[in-house]
C-alpha cells in the first residue's frame, strides 16, 4: 500500500531525522492527537533505515495499533513481532519489536544494551515514570519520542531525555489549518442552569454593584443535570460515542441511560489481562456496530484509536487542559466528514476554556488564511459563535448572561507577581507558552499575569531564568532610562544593561505609555513651549535647529515642525536671528566690555544675537548715522 504524508508528517519526519543523526541521536516530535503519530514514527524508522527497532508503548490497546500502521510502511520482508505479558515468540529475531514497557522492564537481562538501532517511544510523556525510566537508562540506542502532551502533570521534563522538540503542532493549529475532521463544538447550559438563580445574580451586580467569587457563581446557578436528561439529549444523535463521566461508578450509570451503550475503564476484574479483554470486545463493539456508544472515564483519554467515533460528550469538569485536550481527539480521526462535541457544562471555568480555545482556533486559522479564502469558505467571528470551513463553537443563550457575571467575580489571586512566580517555578512553569496550559493546576494563578501586575517584571524574572530586583513601577523605570540617555527602543535594547534594574521587555508594565513618552520624548502641545525650549537652549537658525533639535526630545523633527499648529515661521519659532536695530546691539555690546573690532570678532558669539558684522547686518542704518566701531562699541 502506498503512504502519501501529509504536509506536517514530511515537516516531523524531516526533522526527525536530522535530530536523531546529529551528536545527540535523539528527537521529540509533539503532533496533536489525531494527526498521524505512529504512522509518522514508522516513515521515520523506514527513511532512518535502523535494522533493529523497538518501539515502547504503555498498554496493549497502542501496541497492536501500532503494528497495524507500521505494515503500511514496511513490506512483509520485515520480521514485527509483540513482546508483552501474552506473547514474546519471535521477538529476538525481529527486525522490530513492539513492546509494553512493563514487559520489556522485567526482562532487560534478555537483551544486549546495543541490541536496537533505533527506540520509539509512544505517548513520550510517560518516559520520566519511575517505571520507564529504566528501560530508557538501559538501551543505548538513538531515541525517538512521540506524544500529543509533553508536559507532564507531576512537571517532570521528558525534553531532558529527548530534547526540545523538533516540531510541535498543537490541537488548536490542527484544527485552525483544517487537518483534521470539522469539529462542531457545542456548548450546553440549558438544563444544567437555575436561570432564576442568574437573573438575580445579574441585578445584583447592576444595582448593589456587587461582586461575586466564582466558586459562589457556580454553586449558585449550576444545578446537578440528571443522566436521564444528558441520555436523552445524546440519544438524539446516530453518530457513534464517547462519553466522558466524572467516575468508574457513574460511567456505569450513564450506560444504562444510553441507548447500545458499555462502559470503557481500567478497573480490574479478575486480572489486569481479564480487563484487557473486555475492553476490547467493547471497541470491537462500537467498530462492528453492535454497540453505538461507549462511557469512559481517564482511561480513554489517549492510546486508543476509535476511528468511528462521530460524537464526544463531555458529562464531567476537567479544568486540566492537557487532559481536555486528549479526551476532545478521541473523536479527532481521519477518515470522518465532522465531529460533534456536546459539552455540558457545570462551571464557569469550563465556559473559559472552551473560549480561550475558540479564540485561538480563530486567531490561528485568520493568520494561515487570506481574507478572500475566508470569505469564500463563509467564515463568521462572534463573541460567542465562530465558524470556518474546519471547525464551528456555538454557545447556548445564557453563556452572554454568564460572562457578564463572570467580568464581576473577585479573581482571588497572588496579591503580587512575586509570590505568583515563586507558585509557577514551583511547578516546573519555565515559559509562557508551558504557562498558558499549566496555570489551572494553581487557582491562584491568573491566566494573564503581565495583564494582572501592574508591576510585572518581565518573562525571564518571572519564570525564575534570571534573579534581579526590578523597578516597581513603569515611572521608575522610564526615569531610569531617561538618565541613561536612551533615546529609542532599539537604543534601549543596548543599553539598559547599563542599570540592572531596568526590565528586558519594559511594555509589560501595565500603563506602559508607549515609548515615545516612556523615554520622555512626548512632544510640547504648542509651539510656545517648543519656541521657550529652543531658545533656552540657544537655538536661533534653523540650521542650528536641524542639528541640534534633538538636544530636547520634545522638541518636534526640524522638517516637521512648519507643519505644527499655529506655524508662524521660523523666526517666529526662534526669534530674531540678529537684534532688530543697530541701537540694541551697540548696546548689548557694550554690556560686554568690548575694547576694539578684534576682540569683537572674538567674543561677540558670547550674545547669540550679535551679528558677525555689524556693519553689513545694519548696512543702511551704519551709513546714514555715520557709524563706525568706535561708536558702536562706545569709545573715543
Amino acid at each position: 500500500m502506498q503512504i502519501t504524508p501529509r504536509v506536517y508528517q514530511k515537516t516531523a519526519v524531516k526533522a526527525a531525522l536530522k535530530g536523531l543523526r546529529g551528536r545527540l541521536k535523539r528527537a521529540l516530535v509533539v503532533l496533536a492527537t489525531g494527526l498521524g503519530k505512529t504512522l509518522t514514527t514508522a516513515l521515520v524508522a523506514k527513511q532512518f533505515q535502523a535494522k533493529q527497532v523497538l518501539f515502547l508503548v504503555h498498554n496493549n490497546f497502542i501496541l497492536d495499533h501500532a503494528i497495524k500502521e507500521f505494515r503500511l510502511v514496511f513490506d512483509e520482508k520485515t520480521l514485527m513481532a509483540t513482546y508483552n505479558g501474552m506473547s514474546k515468540d519471535g521477538a529476538a529475531k525481529a527486525g522490530i519489536v513492539f513492546s509494553t514497557w512493563q514487559t520489556m522492564g522485567k526482562s532487560l537481562k534478555e537483551w544486549r544494551r546495543n541490541h536496537f538501532d533505533l527506540i520509539i517511544v509512544d505517548e513520550a510523556h510517560h518516559s520520566e515514570a519511575d517505571t520507564y525510566k529504566p528501560v530508557l537508562e538501559y538501551f543505548a540506542g538513538p531515541r525517538l519520542g512521540i506524544t500529543a502532551t509533553p508536559d507532564r502533570e507531576d512537571k517532570a521534563d521528558i525534553r531532558k531525555i529527548f530534547g526540545t522538540e523538533v516540531i510541535n503542532v498543537t490541537l488548536e493549529e490542527a484544527i485552525a489549518r483544517g487537518w483534521l475532521p470539522r469539529i462542531e463544538y457545542h456548548v450546553i447550559t440549558d438544563e444544567s442552569l437555575d436561570e432564576h438563580a442568574l437573573q438575580k445574580i445579574a441585578a445584583e451586580i447592576r444595582e448593589a454593584k456587587k461582586r461575586f467569587t466564582m466558586a459562589e457563581v457556580n454553586r449558585r446557578i449550576f444545578i446537578k443535570k440528571r443522566d436521564a436528561e444528558i441520555a436523552r439529549i445524546i440519544n438524539g444523535y446516530n453518530e457513534k460515542a464517547v462519553v466522558f463521566c466524572a467516575s468508574i461508578t457513574h460511567a456505569d450509570r450513564m450506560s444504562k441511560s444510553l441507548n447500545l451503550a458499555q462502559t470503557f475503564h481500567s478497573q480490574k476484574g479478575d486480572g489486569q489481562k481479564d480487563t484487557w479483554g473486555k475492553n476490547q470486545a467493547t471497541l470491537d463493539a462500537l467498530k462492528n456496530g453492535v454497540i453505538r456508544r461507549v462511557c469512559a472515564v481517564n482511561a480513554f483519554n489517549e492510546g486508543v484509536n476509535v476511528p468511528s467515533v462521530g460524537l464526544v460528550a463531555f458529562c464531567r469538569v476537567t479544568g486540566v487542559l492537557t487532559v481536555f485536550r486528549q479526551q476532545l481527539g478521541r473523536g479527532l480521526r481521519p477518515g470522518k466528514d465532522k465531529l460533534i462535541v456536546l459539552d455540558f457544562v457545570g462551571n464557569l471555568e469550563r465556559i473559559q476554556l472552551v473560549l480561550e480555545m475558540m479564540n485561538k482556533i480563530s486567531d490561528l486559522h485568520e493568520k494561515c488564511t487570506t481574507r478572500k479564502e475566508r470569505g469564500r469558505e463563509g467564515y463568521v467571528r462572534e463573541r460567542f459563535e465562530v465558524s470556518g470551513k474546519g471547525f464551528e463553537f456555538t454557545f447556548s443563550d445564557q453563556v452572554v448572561d454568564l460572562m457578564q457575571v463572570l467580568g464581576h467575580c473577585e479573581r482571588e489571586f497572588y496579591a503580587t507577581w512575586q509570590e505568583a512566580s515563586e507558585a509557577a517555578v514551583g511547578l516546573g512553569l519555565t515559559k509562557y507558552r508551558e504557562y498558558a496550559d499549566g496555570y489551572r493546576q494553581d487557582p491562584l494563578l491568573p491566566s494573564m499575569p503581565r495583564v494582572t501586575y501592574p508591576d510585572y517584571p518581565g518573562d525571564t524574572v518571572f519564570f525564575g531564568r534570571e534573579k534581579r530586583s526590578l523597578y516597581g513601577s513603569c515611572q521608575e523605570a522610564s526615569r531610569a532610562a531617561i538618565a541613561l540617555g536612551i533615546r529609542s527602543a532599539m537604543d534601549y535594547r543596548k543599553k539598559r544593561k547599563a542599570d540592572p534594574r531596568l526590565p528586558a521587555v519594559p511594555e509589560y508594565y501595565k500603563g506602559f505609555p508607549g515609548w515615545t513618552e516612556f523615554l520622555g520624548k512626548t512632544k510640547y502641545e504648542t509651539l510656545k513651549l517648543a519656541k521657550e525650549a529652543a531658545r533656552k537652549l540657544g537655538i536661533r537658525t534653523v540650521d542650528q535647529y536641524r542639528r541640534r533639535h534633538r538636544e530636547d526630545p520634545r522638541l518636534p523633527t526640524w522638517d516637521m515642525a512648519p507643519h505644527q499648529p499655529g506655524w508662524k515661521g521660523w523666526e517666529d519659532l526662534l526669534g530674531p536671528r540678529w537684534y532688530p536695530t543697530l541701537i540694541q546691539a551697540s548696546r548689548a555690546a557694550k554690556q560686554l566690555g568690548i575694547d576694539g573690532s578684534v576682540e569683537y570678532n572674538a567674543r561677540y558669539k558670547e550674545d547669540p544675537l550679535l551679528p558677525s558684522a555689524p556693519a553689513n547686518t545694519y548696512k543702511q542704518k551704519w551709513r546714514a548715522g555715520g557709524w563706525n566701531w568706535h561708536k558702536f562699541l562706545g569709545k573715543k
